[in-house]
């Protein structure tokens, strides 16, 4: 081992935007911290540098409230004393999406162009482990490194090593490994003395792991202020090591990794994604803390992913301005839900709170972009269609997805009637049902005389306050004195100027005569018709129309749309026939194509819970709750021709919470109703199954589960830019190596996953998707030989 020499002291903060206090609570000390570091780096030249933690939202936060500051920020940053980004902020790594993660890094690198660029680090130091794709992620903004703390196994035995992605893409890791990671050297003594022993205390593990002479001190922590009058310290201590052969040197990270490079000492090369938790905790359970969060985030995720920003393109390219500036801002209030402490659901319940209207905020930019994108593509299509006539309303439906879609879609409509067909863009027709008409009065009553006339003076073209008059009529009354006055009005579409013309006409005629005295006023909308159809072949990436008019006395019969079989407690189409287990609700499905029978799918299990937002931990006497407290109910809510659904109504009797010693489960218990929507449609190749919770009980944790009769020893899932192949076994130290009880934390078997989990023996397999549920874990069945996959549901604790 070479000789130690010099210990690179690196001062820094992290700063967590939000957690055990709020956002704003947390700025109040942010502003104070930040104002000590523009002091002390521009009162002592000693004091060299400082690192603001990798993010560059720190400035933004800070600058808000002290905007006079910009140019003293400036100053500093270009000089290189004071080192932002290349984060925008800390995410999590497998909680939020690899585009979110490229994103954090664009808006991190950008907003640091205007301090003189962003620290040229992977910096990731207090993040719950991390993807395999890091660091291709990382080579592509041009960073060849990465710093971190969690997440590293027992085969890794050196401070630096080299990491390598899937694709083969690597980076010089820079492994804090002492057990205070980023905290090593935090608060160090200020006199000479103190400061000698405490660095003597320090070494001694950096050295058992050192590949250079030059080790890594991290001065700082958690929302730590610099400690002006380090340098002098560091000065004094010199001065006692200069027979010692050891120096401390104030210093930053890209000069340790450049001394490391320089060094160039052979290291060992690594793969796959790093969730080890030997020598630092890794806190599962957040992938299953407050769920309400992954399900959000992964809702707008896909939003902007997968519609707003593809259909912006789109129609783009078919002339219409590109919304960079509301796409940036709908990013960026989404990506301030994604600091480690904040996705991960770890913090106090205001946090929680608070982050909810950022997700509003970016879903409704979202949203708004989409439909006036798809709105603009939907006008540069052709969908006239002489087949289905001049009545016929079109409707364009997309498809987001890399391949032809079959599935049922839901359209609202305004219609003059409720009695409709639809038809395709070859006049073919179209399997639909209609699920709720709807009927809205904007006004009724009784007005002055020449109200009528002045409200008529303010429609132009068939237009009036936003609303298009498609129908009116005028009636007298029984006496002659009050004439009834129906105009129908709609959000769209094309204006009926006979009709209002010939009713403006009789408004006229009967003020004339002079035996009106009032007239009896009502405005309604158009009839909204919710309709659902079959959409066949819908292209990748693409669109197609389809027509709803009126029906027709002489229409064909409505094709089925495929084989669809529906009964109280079964439900088929060409590819499943699924039935109902009546006394457990849960599900037995016979793949067709393959001729699998899986028996026992979607059950329900319920456990008790001690642990906190971090980690779940059962107590140590469990009560598992499998099964309702009485027959479930099962009934048939949709049969065709679009779809079949069955709903199965369980309840539960489950523990109300954990006992006071924490050691069991109540035997109090409450009533917890489970109801599960399962679907399938005619040519789908999946069944959708849609379940409701109403939770009542405390510290628990409720799964479903997925048997399987397959035989496998690993899962595949979907992770950030790839499928991850984890073995179901954990496996156990190797000879040498620690027992797990000197771990940092006892390694657990559930893992996090994107949107599947599929296992398989090759011939034929089981995927479980889901959106926003990222917490699994696939079980052995020792009496059988196949697998369980096991899909969290929520987990309720009450300790952060």
């Amino acid at each position: 081992m070479p000789e130690t020499t010099r210990l690179l002291i690196v001062p820094h903060t992290h700063w967590d935007r939000e957690w055990y206090q709020t956002f704003e609570q947390f700025r109040m000390r942010l502003v104070h911290a930040v104002d000590a570091v523009l002091d002390v780096l521009e009162s002592d030249p000693g004091f060299t540098y400082f690192m603001l933690d990798g993010q560059t939202i720190v400035l933004e936060d800070y600058l808000e409230v002290r905007p006079e500051q910009a140019e003293r920020l400036r100053r500093l940053t270009r000089a290189g004393r004071l080192l932002v980004g290349p984060w925008y902020l800390q995410p999590d790594e497998f909680l939020v999406g690899g585009e979110s993660l490229i994103r954090n890094l664009h808006e991190g690198t950008r907003s640091a162009e205007e301090y003189g660029g962003a620290m040229p680090v992977g910096y990731v130091p207090d993040i719950f482990g991390h993807i395999a794709q890091l660091p291709q992620i990382l080579r592509g903004f041009g960073l060849d490194n990465a710093v971190f703390w969690r997440g590293v196994g027992p085969e890794v035995e050196r401070s630096e090593f080299h990491w390598a992605a899937p694709d083969g893409t690597t980076v010089l890791v820079a492994w804090l490994c002492d057990a205070w990671g980023y905290s090593n050297a935090r608060s160090l003594p200020l006199d000479a003395a103190g400061l000698l022993d405490r660095t003597e205390r320090i070494v001694p593990p950096l050295l058992r792991r050192a590949t250079t002479n030059t080790l890594l001190l991290m001065n700082g922590s958690d929302h730590l202020e610099p400690q002006a009058g380090l340098p002098q310290a560091i000065a004094a201590a010199n001065e006692q090591l200069k027979d010692a052969g050891e120096e401390l040197v104030i210093g930053t990270l890209p000069q340790y990794l450049a001394a490391i490079k320089q060094a160039n000492p052979p290291l060992a090369t690594y793969t796959g994604e790093m969730r080890g938790s030997r020598y630092a905790h890794l806190l599962p359970g957040v992938l299953s803390t407050r769920m309400w969060i992954k399900q959000r985030n992964a809702a707008v995720e896909a939003l902007l992913t997968r519609w707003a920003e593809p259909a912006s393109t789109w129609a783009w390219r078919l002339g219409a301005a590109y919304p960079a500036g509301f796409l940036r801002v709908a990013w960026r209030h989404l990506l301030r839900n994604h600091p480690h402490d904040s996705i991960c659901g770890c913090s106090i319940d205001q946090v929680h709170a608070e982050m909810r209207s950022r997700f509003d905020q970016s879903e409704q930019i979202a949203e708004a972009l989409t439909q006036q994108a798809l709105a603009h593509i939907a006008s540069q299509i052709d969908t006239r269609a002489p087949a289905a006539g001049d009545d016929a309303h079109a409707v364009v439906v997309f498809n987001a997805g890399p391949g032809p879609r079959t599935d049922a879609v839901a359209a609202e409509l305004e219609l003059p009637v409720a009695d409709i067909e639809v038809l395709d863009d070859s006049g073919q027709p179209v399997p639909h049902r209609v699920r709720q008409v709807s009927h809205h009065e904007l006004l009724a009553q009784d007005v002055p005389l020449d109200f009528v006339p002045r409200m008529l003076d303010q429609v132009h073209q068939g237009h009036i306050e936003g609303y298009v008059i498609v129908d009116a009529h005028v009636t007298p009354e029984a006496d002659g004195a009050i004439e009834r006055v129906e105009v129908i009005v709609a959000t769209q579409g094309k204006p009926n100027l006979p009709a209002f013309e010939a009713a403006s006409a009789r408004i006229a005629a009967a003020i004339q005569r002079g035996r009106v005295t009032s007239f009896r006023l009502r405005v309604r909308l158009v009839a909204r018709v919710e309709v659902e159809l079959l959409a066949t072949g819908v292209p990748a990436f693409g669109a197609r129309a389809y027509f709803v008019r009126p029906a027709s006395r002489t229409r064909e019969r409505m094709p089925a749309g495929g084989m669809l079989t529906a009964g109280p407690d079964s439900i088929a189409n060409e590819f499943y026939q699924v039935n109902v287990e009546r006394a457990t609700g849960a599900l037995t499905v016979l793949d067709k194509t393959t001729g699998v029978r899986y028996a026992g799918l979607n059950q329900f299990q319920d456990g008790g819970d001690v642990g906190d937002l971090y980690n779940y931990s059962p107590p140590a006497y469990d009560q598992l709750v499998t099964q309702p407290r009485q027959t479930p109910a099962s009934e048939l809510v949709a049969a065709g021709p679009v779809r079949a659904t069955l709903r199965i109504s369980g309840d539960y009797a489950l523990p109300a919470r954990c006992a006071d010693d924490r050691q069991s489960r109540l035997s109090e218990t409450v009533g917890c109703a489970i109801v599960s929507e399962v679907t399938l449609t005619p040519g789908g190749r999946r069944i959708d199954i849609r379940t409701t919770v109403d939770n009542r009980a405390c510290d628990h944790r409720l799964r479903v589960l997925f048997p399987t009769p397959i035989a496998t020893e690993f899962s595949e899932a979907e992770g950030a830019f790839q499928v991850v192949r984890r073995p179901l076994r954990l496996a156990p130290p190797a000879p040498g190596e620690p027992p797990w009880s000197e771990w940092a934390e006892l390694p657990v078997a559930t893992h996090p996953q994107k949107r599947f989990i599929d296992v398989s023996d090759g011939s034929s397999g089981l995927a479980v998707i889901n959106r926003g549920l990222p917490e699994y874990e696939v079980m052995r069945a020792p009496e059988d030989g196949g697998v369980t996959i096991a899909l969290t549901l929520l987990r309720g604790v009450e300790w952060l």
